[in-house]
């Protein structure tokens, strides 16, 4: 028992041969919390599981445990797909067809509401503007650098300020400046006018919305500094609030049954990467939805040589799991427990840095 309602179990298992970790949450605990964490604090760059517990640990709250969480670019760090953390969304995208062939559907999302429930859940973007006079635009998405012609928000985990127009495609942005909430709806205050080129600085407290070749359309709203916009930012299907939110590729438990390597269901993952046998990462919970399970298998050793996905499903279905997502494994598989890495990375190097991340955090008491 590392905490009380945290229970971590070590399992070495002769089929594979496995080595297995399983961390056990009582979401019920008012003492514990699940959020998502960014490497660096940015949508771009990559850290290790450890050193991000390790320094986000603060005076409220301390890092039980943690394990990697999605899918990534590995040379800027950005995310497969959405997440919020602590409430905000730092990265969002809109799912969208690809000429290429490349898989954009929806993905499932593992979140957590502000009273602790998980959900897992297909989540898709959903962000639109009301201007004063009564227009309503649609934001693309947040975070995220497109050449296209809809809108996009830039908050703090862009950096200091908005990516600079290198191709010349006629960025046209706009500063706001966060007035207060009113129910789901985000005030926002125009700080400044329209600027090209990109970098805008970001507003402390605020964002910077952003588009290409689109000043026409912001000069037909006839927006001013010192308008308030209404800025509303959330996600379908619809859901009380979230405080966290991280994706993974793909759904492999639904309803207690094992879904994996079912082609409707691998969500753009290949067969292959479904049958192949990996190092796991995975999160899940239970029926009545009060525990939550963080789960790693060891691969690529003589120890441990890594689960296939039907295979992965079964261990979680096994251990209580009724809804479950597969999280990014192979070299990036990673769980820390009080500061300790307990698994096994597979990579040579050791731990590899990743994108992001989901921890366990106990609430500190405080005393007077």
């Amino acid at each position: 028992m590392v905490r009380p309602g945290v229970v971590h179990r070590f399992l070495m298992r002769r089929g594979g041969p496995w080595q297995i970790h399983v961390l056990e949450i009582d979401c019920r605990r008012k003492d514990l919390v699940i959020e998502s964490a960014r490497a660096l604090d940015l949508v771009h760059g990559r850290e290790t599981t450890s050193s991000i517990v390790a320094r986000k640990s603060n005076s409220l709250k301390k890092v039980v445990a943690g394990v990697n969480a999605d899918f990534f670019d590995l040379k800027t760090g950005e995310t497969v797909n959405n997440q919020v953390v602590q409430g905000v969304i730092a990265r969002a995208l809109i799912p969208q067809m690809s000429a290429t062939g490349e898989y954009r559907g929806r993905r499932s999302q593992i979140a957590f509401t502000l009273e602790g429930r998980p959900l897992l859940e297909q989540f898709v973007f959903d962000g639109k503007i009301l201007w004063p006079a009564g227009q309503v635009t649609t934001v693309g998405g947040i975070n995220v650098v497109r050449a296209r012609t809809e809108f996009v928000l830039f908050n703090s985990y862009i950096g200091k300020t908005t990516p600079a127009d290198s191709l010349s495609r006629g960025v046209v942005e706009l500063a706001l400046v966060d007035a207060g909430n009113r129910r789901d709806t985000l005030l926002a205050v125009v700080s400044g006018g329209l600027r090209s080129g990109g970098e805008t600085r970001i507003p402390q407290n605020g964002m910077v919305l952003s588009t290409f070749r689109r000043q026409g359309l912001l000069d037909s709203v006839g927006v001013r500094t010192g308008d308030t916009l209404k800025v509303c930012l959330g996600f379908l299907p619809s859901r009380p609030r979230l405080r966290s939110l991280v994706g993974g590729i793909p759904r492999i438990v639904l309803d207690g049954r094992n879904i994996a390597g079912i082609p409707e269901y691998l969500e753009g993952a290949g067969p292959e990467f479904s049958s192949r046998r990996h190092p796991r990462t995975g999160v899940g919970f239970s029926r009545d939805s009060s525990l939550v399970y963080f789960v790693t298998v060891d691969g690529r050793q003589e120890s441990s040589v890594g689960m296939s996905l039907p295979e992965f499903a079964d261990l979680m279905i096994s251990l209580g799991v009724y809804q479950g997502l597969n999280l990014d494994g192979g070299g990036s598989t990673t769980m820390v427990v009080e500061e300790k890495v307990v698994n096994t990375p597979s990579d040579p190097t050791g731990e590899r840095p990743v994108a992001n991340c989901l921890l366990l955090m106990e609430r500190r008491v405080v005393t007077e």
